[in-house]
């Protein structure tokens, strides 16, 4: 499904990103979607470390596609252009909205 997140929570160690990676990343990945992720470190104070981590994850998932199919060197727009739209794309006018309010720019 286009655009979903799930949230998972619990304590350190034991093994919450393993066994989301294994049971969704691997499938996604397989089909041909994105399975962008994130870790909250509370340790470093950043309230949407989480979030942060997981959009970093998509836009290079989305460089990378862009890369393959020689999109920088045929003179189309930029990563950061190509970024924001497809994210605009997977995601409705409320979420993007949502987007633009947390991340600068």
């Amino acid at each position: 499904h286009v655009g979903e997140m799930i949230l998972v929570s619990g304590t350190s160690g034991t093994g919450k990103s393993a066994l989301i990676q294994k049971g969704l990343g691997d499938p996604s990945a397989n089909r041909g979607y994105i399975f962008a992720s994130g870790k909250f470190e509370d340790k470093l104070l950043r309230p949407l470390s989480a979030f942060s981590d997981a959009m970093t994850c998509l836009a290079k998932c989305i460089t990378v596609e862009h890369n393959k199919k020689g999109g920088l060197s045929s003179g189309g727009s930029s990563i950061a252009t190509l970024i924001r739209d497809k994210i605009q794309n997977e995601f409705d006018d409320e979420d993007v909205e949502q987007l633009r309010r947390v991340f600068p720019g």
